[in-house]
């Protein structure tokens, strides 16, 4: 039975009550993570009730939220009001996240409604707040600087989304901070990193794992990628930083093959940034030679959403790569752009299938199929696939199914340091 207290019994989305709670946790608790609003109203469904009869409205309501459902992922959606409701996201870096969404929910609505045989065009009004991890924030004040902002956005008409502007100049201040120690955490160690394994169907075991950078700062405690990951890239920290990757590779590869795993996989998120500078090829020779990481299976993934839509020059660089002696991957696919035809075009060996795909898969027919065809998709040209984000034993039953799988999640494995994760394949 459904919590008329937490569930609202028209939509079946989280109440007011909910969100609160969630907010509490995330802004008050010793865990305190970024996190940010959108605050979302429909204008005036009612008007449709007149000519197409009683509860028009209603059936408006609940087909928009089915469909903004579909584009979440982690976040929490919530109804606030009659033809309100709000979207509560964390670990994020900066309201571009949130106005990035924010904009996908207003592209959703230019679609035209069919209703009935009619096709009905819905606006809405949006406003964001954002609150990092370093500020002091509460829920109410937060929610109140995106209802804000959502006012102020429909004085300017329908459709269109506003930032608040209340803690810029915080935002600004902090960036500033971990921009100035971000080179020192680089260099000193601050920065560590952490692995998480691939478990493979078929041989039964872990046969790679996903490199990935941790910052913990002396003052100010876990930074979260999501943060320093983008302040690397627009800083131009990013390639000291994979540097630095490399290298605490060639470091674990060598504790992996004491332990008689040579054959041993590692992968690399590398971003777009990196691998399209110019020097980055004669740079990543230099750290093969120098740190003996020739013939280890090393991977770099590429993240879909970073694919360029003119293709040629970035085909040419992936070509390039791959001539050297490295693996390539399409990380979180599904998400973005990659078409079928870029497929047959990249020199990439897998993809890694995004945790969108496969949560609550036991419980979506639909999303297996999806999920099947992308499996067979993967077959047809050859490619391995991993998929990301495995977390529960009936998700894990369902992909099964697929003997030649190999999947990551924390089902199977948490992140961890190289001495932790070493033992988990003893």
């Amino acid at each position: 039975m459904m919590d008329l207290n937490t569930t609202d019994a028209l939509t079946g989305l989280h109440t007011y009550s909910v969100l609160l709670e969630y907010l509490e946790r995330t802004l008050l608790s010793r865990q305190k993570s970024s996190v940010g609003i959108i605050y979302i109203e429909l204008d005036d469904p009612a008007r449709f009730n007149d000519t197409f009869g009683h509860d028009t409205d209603k059936h408006i309501l609940v087909n928009v939220i089915q469909s903004i459902a579909a584009l979440l992922t982690d976040e929490l959606f919530v109804r606030m009001g009659t033809y309100g409701f709000a979207i509560a996201k964390k670990e994020i870096a900066s309201s571009d996240v949130l106005r990035s969404l924010a904009q996908k929910i207003i592209n959703l609505l230019r679609e035209p409604l069919n209703f009935q045989g009619n096709l009905l065009y819905m606006t809405a009004t949006i406003g964001i707040s954002f609150s990092s991890r370093y500020q002091k924030s509460d829920p109410l004040t937060l929610l109140k600087y995106a209802e804000y902002a959502m006012k102020d956005a429909k004085k300017l008409g329908t459709n269109r989304i506003m930032v608040s502007k209340q803690e810029s100049k915080i935002l600004y201040e902090q960036e500033l901070r971990l921009l100035k120690d971000l080179p020192h955490a680089i260099e000193q160690g601050d920065i560590y990193f952490v692995y998480q394994g691939q478990y493979s169907y078929r041989k039964d075991a872990f046969t790679g794992a996903e490199m990935l950078a941790r910052w913990e700062h002396p003052e100010l405690g876990n930074i979260p990628p999501s943060i320093f990951i983008p302040l690397a890239e627009k800083s131009g920290m990013i390639a000291p930083l994979m540097t630095r990757t490399l290298i605490g590779a060639a470091s674990m590869f060598k504790k992996l093959e004491e332990k008689g795993l040579g054959s041993f996989s590692i992968s690399i998120n590398l971003p777009f940034q990196v691998l399209m500078e110019e020097s980055f090829p004669d740079t990543v020779q230099f750290i093969l030679k120098a740190y003996e990481l020739t013939g280890r299976n090393l991977t770099f993934e590429i993240m879909e959403d970073t694919i360029p839509d003119h293709i040629e020059s970035f085909t040419a660089r992936l070509d390039e790569i791959k001539n050297i002696g490295f693996s390539l991957a399409v990380d979180d696919y599904g998400t973005g752009h990659t078409s079928l035809h870029y497929l047959l075009h990249f020199p990439v060996d897998y993809i890694k299938i995004d945790r969108s795909f496969v949560r609550d898969i036991h419980k979506d027919h639909k999303r297996f199929l999806l999920f099947r065809s992308i499996i067979d998709m993967a077959k047809a040209l050859n490619l391995e696939v991993i998929a990301e984000g495995v977390e529960t034993y009936q998700e894990d039953a369902v992909l099964r199914n697929f003997a030649e799988l190999s999947v990551q999640g924390y089902l199977y494995s948490r992140p961890s340091k190289s001495e932790t994760f070493l033992q988990l394949l003893d």
